[in-house]
């Protein structure tokens, strides 16, 4: 038997920064992914002339070279690998447009918090004081977090707070209510919410602290994209690991967690090699992990009920569009579409079960970012949504391809309808992704592509007011979207890279 310190499953973002961060600070590793490509979703693939980005559409947390305080850009520069990449900015943060209701919203809204708020007020006269109130909140929230992460145990994470009245004041409110209890109401509200579909829960749901954290980060660090996609972060960190002594098994998927009395053994591959080591960090579902991976003997009461009390997050569908017209001749000028019938976040998460009644969608333009993404002449449209149900496993082979196809006509056409432009007739190029597709590669139940939903008492703030062992397996860790910091492409990079310091018992890796 193979024997190493410390195996991680699955190269997903989480995995890989676990793994690469745990090889440069001297531990023997071994990642195992069951694709020949690492990466999970976090790769691309080629229709004709196009290269499409799976998933990435804005990295948040690395920042521009005048900040570079992010969790991704410490993480890269900690691995060295900042400068290996060429990056292209983001140019604004989104722009919103309602279709469906009675006062239609159609604004774009800047990075930078001051460019923010200047927005804000033209769109939304007299609503500069309660903005600004907000993002002050925001930064006052993030030195509460940094309070949490130097805490030694729960009890010593209640007295740092006690220094940050307002955060234990409004940090257990739904979005809703914190947006309320800030005096920030109707149509501001409904502007500051853009983002809410990147989380796919409601205002009723979503927790306040962690989503003014994660538009605070957006709209001050700014965001970037890899101009190679996202496989150029993938394969760079892939090369990190091995760089530094780490192996990296792709094809080879991984069957068995093995648990001794004591803990975590080591895994057992499809093939029925055995590797050795006292710690398994998975980048899956501990669904998938604890139902079909350990001996069912091994998992305990606490972790079955803690596993099956939580709800799946938002399953992928994703339409990959290549067009014979630039974004200039299509008048495409704007990078983000966050497209929705309305701002009432209730109702739409409810619509969002069903192919008929979904019609919430998140568009990308990628060549408003980086024009050199598709040859010249062309450009690349990428349309995203989520379902907030299993529809996607009740559906027959037979019914498969009809019903994929009918609701890709749906969101072209909402897309047209809520912008004003002429898409259908310029498509050379066109791939669909279901929730199937995601389920068959990403080996995530139901297709998920978020890890768990947020709810209250499923959130990031609870997550940190726990041990920072996520199992009762004494070994056994999870990183990604099914780990502490919940969904998106920053939080999985964070999730690893903290798993990574906690395992080498570091507060900070510099």
């Amino acid at each position: 038997m193979k024997k190493y310190d410390v195996i991680v499953v699955g190269a997903g973002n989480g995995g890989l920064a676990a793994a690469a961060a745990l090889a440069k600070g001297g531990k023997k590793v071994a990642l195992f992914e069951k694709n020949r490509t690492p990466g999970g979703v976090a790769t691309s693939f080629r229709r004709g002339r196009f290269e499409f980005e799976v998933s990435l559409h804005e990295l948040c947390g690395f920042g521009r070279d005048e900040n570079r305080s992010g969790s991704v850009r410490q993480l890269f520069d900690f691995l060295g690998i900042s400068d290996r990449i060429e990056w292209a900015a983001v140019p604004e943060a989104y722009r919103l447009i309602t279709y469906g209701s009675p006062d239609p919203i159609d604004v774009t809204m800047p990075f930078g918090i001051p460019q923010y708020i200047d927005a804000m007020e033209r769109y939304v006269p007299g609503s500069r004081d309660t903005i600004k109130a907000v993002f002050d909140l925001a930064a006052e929230y993030l030195k509460a977090t940094e309070e949490l992460g130097k805490a030694k145990s729960p009890a010593d994470a209640i007295r740092r707070l006690l220094r940050h009245r307002d955060f234990l004041h409004t940090c257990t409110m739904s979005l809703d209510d914190g947006l309320a209890a800030a005096g920030l109401t109707g149509k501001a509200a409904d502007i500051f919410r853009g983002y809410w579909a990147y989380l796919c829960a409601d205002g009723n749901d979503l927790t306040f602290m962690h989503y003014l954290s994660m538009v605070n980060s957006y709209i001050e660090m700014k965001s970037v994209i890899p101009k190679s996609r996202s496989l150029e972060m993938t394969l760079t960190l892939a090369d990190c690991l091995e760089e530094n002594g780490g192996d990296l098994y792709t094809g080879v998927e991984v069957k068995t967690v093995l648990v001794g009395a004591d803990g975590v053994r080591g895994v057992v591959t499809a093939d029925g090699r055995e590797y050795g080591a006292g710690c398994v960090i998975c980048d899956l579902s501990p669904h998938t992990v604890y139902g079909t991976m350990i001996d069912p003997r091994r998992v305990s009461v606490s972790d079955t009920k803690k596993t099956n009390a939580r709800e799946l997050g938002g399953r992928g569908f994703c339409v990959f569009l290549g067009l014979d017209r630039s974004s200039s001749e299509l008048g495409l000028n704007d990078y983000s579409y966050f497209i929705y019938p309305d701002m009432d976040t209730v109702k739409q998460v409810r619509d969002m079960a069903l192919p008929e009644t979904n019609g919430v969608q998140n568009t990308v333009c990628i060549n408003a970012a980086y024009p050199g993404a598709s040859p010249e002449g062309t450009c690349i449209l990428t349309m995203t949504t989520l379902f907030t149900s299993d529809f996607w496993d009740g559906v027959s082979a037979e019914d498969y391809h009809r019903i994929k196809d009918g609701f890709t006509e749906k969101m072209i056409g909402v897309f047209e309808k809520a912008t004003g432009t002429d898409i259908r007739g310029h498509i050379e190029e066109m791939e669909i992704a279901t929730p199937v597709t995601f389920a068959r590669y990403m080996n995530s139940p139901g297709g998920s592509i978020y890890g768990y939903k947020e709810s209250n008492w499923d959130s990031i703030f609870s997550h940190k007011l726990m041990d920072k062992r996520y199992s009762d397996i004494p070994g056994l860790e999870f990183v990604g979207g099914y780990g502490m910091n919940l969904n998106g492409y920053s939080s999985a990079f964070s999730t690893g890279f903290g798993k990574a310091k906690y395992i080498l018992g570091r507060d900070s890796l510099t």
